[in-house]
């Protein structure tokens, strides 16, 4: 079940905006034809009725389709069905959809719906109509799934959605006994294959609506939201009707109490919303919700020490996600003593989740055993589990191993990267201090020179560019001098910020060589210079030959290049740097002036290389978001002067806005940082996602006695307290104004 879903903005905007207009007279319409999926006409109350609908279009060119279907309420439920009599049934889930959910969309285009290929859809009617009693229904289909084509290059050819109306199906309906309900529960469960979730037959389980039925679905709550059996059951929890409630929340609750049972944040919003009043607006169903949870919130804590070390764990997540509001005196040390307890029963996305979040109820010595089991794990056992976290929960556990026992963990980081394949990259270790390590770098540099793995190359070069010390230079152009292969942009972009770090000078033709002067030699095409940066772990603060490069690249053939320098300069710019990039934007608005609404393009001719345009936002963004200067109103003034077609001066215009005091101050998530790889970071007003280096250098910019307003970041954790508190003291060294505004 989805709660918070992502606005499909495209079809939503296409809708709106055909919505209304006129259909010219004698056109050809699109047809919409409805019947069941068999020709079966009666069912039981509580059966599955499949309907299939038949989309027609009398000619290949006047209608787009979305031949999609996506559940009731996502991007492709494009669907509503008209109901007569008016008594006799209900909308099933008219409280759940009651919340005002936005919807879940992609934006994909809607391709034409030709005569000769009709569209055939399937929808069950029981998402939208529960009959509760018997009788004979008529129902229409009216649909939204067919709009007219739009011809852009003709303006009174502007079209309509063309909301289709099927024809009439009659129903009967009849009454389900309890023999026929026995004897469909059996066929259902007969059905179930587990390793065909969608064919388990918990579509049919979901409509059925008997305490048996129930039953079973209450037990598949325990899969989870993410579980599509899991998923439909709470669906048909939440549609019961109101004489079966009482029954569904007797089972939840009795499932509370098993051992073996783990409670997920699915089971708590379906209890809750079988437990909402009919009728109820979006925000009485909030508070409704709310005052159930926290209830429920009790009885599933009184029940965790009963449960299974599984089932515990997991239920244990569920209630850290669940109640944020559980630091009181009593509850805190109860939730800390449980977290450590199950933390090793976890799977490795909620160990990740866990130190990054709640460390400050993990930290206690009594956790180190598990930390230090973590970081000894080999990354590919880690990676079986959960692919995504394999460094980087290692990188948590060292972390927060360092944290407690920094010699312990220290000794241990020796022992995995103090060789020719270690098994830590320098991302991993951005908590250690950047002291060089002597005695490792000639196992690096020569296992790198050989080696044609790409992930010990990512391996290796990090940690020769963050803990070297300048001694491998001849391995360094050795790799880079060596036979073209593929994907050795990965591996040279290492041996170059090596190289930039301790041997600029050595770096200046290779790094113009690698950018393509030598076309006879791998390129990045268009990523060194920001891979270089990356790669340098923040050792390449300060980077002169990075900039003089990406300068003189300000001109370079190659768009994608010149789209690299800009990136780069926005980032690591200094004062030196404004002008060149305000010449070349001077000279990018001449070449485009006019043409910004139709980059380039007069009628027959051709599309330009979009990269050309993109060249002058990147530009203007270079000049007023600059590392290496403030943009004062001047420059914003003259960076706008020159600006081209609406939608760039606006954006333009739109983000110059924060550049004006009190400036906005908001810390990155320090728990976040860790995981990611980014050291803490900050932005101030217009100023992105500044490392506190760069962060101390922005600020020094600002005329002393310069007004800044920091909003607070959730979690309040220590971590996040230590970093804000880092951030306000760099605020104070150079006599700033930093007020904070209540989270």
């Amino acid at each position: 079940m989805r709660e918070i879903l992502h606005a499909g903005y495209a079809v939503g905007l296409a809708a709106a905006l055909l919505a209304g207009l006129p259909v010219r007279a004698q056109q050809p319409q699109a047809t919409l034809t409805a019947q069941t999926e068999d020709g079966q006409t009666t069912f039981h109350i509580g059966e599955r009725i499949p309907i299939k609908l038949t989309f027609a279009s009398p000619n290949d060119t006047q209608y787009l389709v979305a031949p999609w279907t996506t559940p009731r309420g996502w991007e492709f439920s494009l669907e509503h069905f008209e109901v007569s009599p008016c008594t006799g049934w209900a909308d099933p889930l008219a409280t759940y959809f009651a919340q005002d959910l936005p919807i879940e969309g992609h934006g994909w285009s809607w391709p034409p719906l030709l005569q000769a290929k009709p569209i055939e859809i399937s929808e069950d009617l029981n998402q939208w109509v529960r009959f509760d009693q018997p009788g004979t229904y008529r129902i229409t289909v009216v649909s939204g799934r067919v709009i007219e084509n739009i011809d852009y290059r003709k303006v009174e050819n502007t079209g309509r959605q063309a909301e289709l109306r099927s024809n009439v199906i009659e129903l009967q309906i009849i009454p389900a006994t309890p023999e026929w309900q026995e004897s469909t529960f059996k066929s259902i469960i007969e059905k179930h294959f587990p390793d065909k979730p969608k064919e388990d037959g918990t579509i049919d389980l979901r409509y059925l609506a008997s305490p048996a039925a129930i039953e079973e679905m209450t037990a598949k709550l325990r899969l989870g939201e993410g579980h599509y059996a899991g998923t439909e059951c709470s669906m048909g929890l939440i549609g019961l009707p109101e004489s079966l409630r009482k029954i569904a929340v007797a089972s939840m609750s009795k499932r509370i109490g098993e051992p073996d049972y783990p409670v997920t944040g699915l089971f708590f919003s379906t209890m809750e919303l079988l437990q909402v009043k009919a009728g109820s607006n979006a925000e009485s169903i909030r508070q409704q919700r709310a005052a159930v949870e926290s209830g429920l919130w009790q009885t599933v804590l009184s029940a965790v020490p009963m449960k299974d070390p599984a089932a515990r764990a997991q239920t244990v997540q569920t209630l850290l996600t669940i109640n944020r509001n559980v630091d009181g005196p009593e509850v805190k040390p109860q939730m800390s003593s449980l977290l450590r307890a199950s933390f090793s029963n976890l799977d490795a996305f909620n160990q990740t989740e866990d130190l990054r979040e709640h460390w400050d109820r993990l930290r206690s010595p009594e956790i180190l055993p598990a930390l230090e089991a973590i970081a000894r794990l080999p990354s590919e056992n880690l990676g079986a589990v959960c692919p995504c976290a394999s460094e980087d929960l290692k990188s948590l556990a060292f972390s927060r191993w360092y944290e407690l026992d920094p010699d312990g963990a220290r000794k241990e980081i020796f022992a995995q990267i103090g060789s020719p394949t270690p098994s830590l990259s320098a991302k991993a270790l951005r908590f250690l201090p950047p002291k060089p390590f002597p005695k490792f770098e000639p196992l690096w540099a020569d296992a790198y020179l050989r080696t044609t793995d790409q992930l010990q190359e990512i391996m290796l070069g990090s940690l020769l560019v963050r803990f070297g010390t300048g001694s491998a230079k001849a391995q360094m152009i050795a790799k880079l001098n060596e036979n073209p292969r593929p994907n050795t942009c990965w591996s040279h972009s290492f041996a170059l910020a090596y190289l930039t770090r301790f041997n600029p000078d050595d770096a200046r033709p290779l790094l113009k060589r690698e950018m393509g002067e030598d076309k006879t030699q791998p390129t990045c095409n268009g990523e060194l210079l920001r891979l270089i940066s990356e790669n340098g772990i923040d050792a390449l603060m300060a980077a002169p030959v990075l900039n003089e490069v990406a300068l003189q690249a300000l001109d370079d053939s190659n768009t994608a290049n010149v789209r690299d320098a800009i990136q780069y300069l926005t980032v690591y710019g200094t004062a030196q740097d404004e002008k060149p990039i305000w010449d070349r934007y001077v000279k990018w608005a001449q070449d485009w002036k006019g043409n910004g609404d139709l980059p380039g393009r007069t009628a027959g001719s051709p599309s330009p290389d979009p990269n050309s345009f993109l060249i002058g936002e990147e530009l203007a963004f270079a000049l007023l978001w600059n590392q290496g200067w403030i943009a004062d109103q001047a420059l914003i003034s003259r960076v706008l002067e020159k600006c081209v077609g609406e939608q760039m001066c606006k954006s333009l215009r739109d983000q110059a806005r924060s550049a004006v005091p009190p400036y906005q101050v908001i810390p990155g998530n320090a728990s976040g940082s860790i995981i990611t790889g980014n050291m803490p970071s900050c932005n101030i007003a217009e100023y992105r996602s500044m490392s506190l280096g760069r962060l101390e250098a922005k600020i020094r910019q600002y005329p002393r006695g310069s007004k800044f307003v920091m909003s607070p970041v959730w979690p309040e954790t220590e971590d996040q307290r230590k970093l804000e508190d880092e951030i306000r003291a760099t605020f104070e060294k150079y006599g700033m104004s930093l007020e904070t505004h209540a989270s």
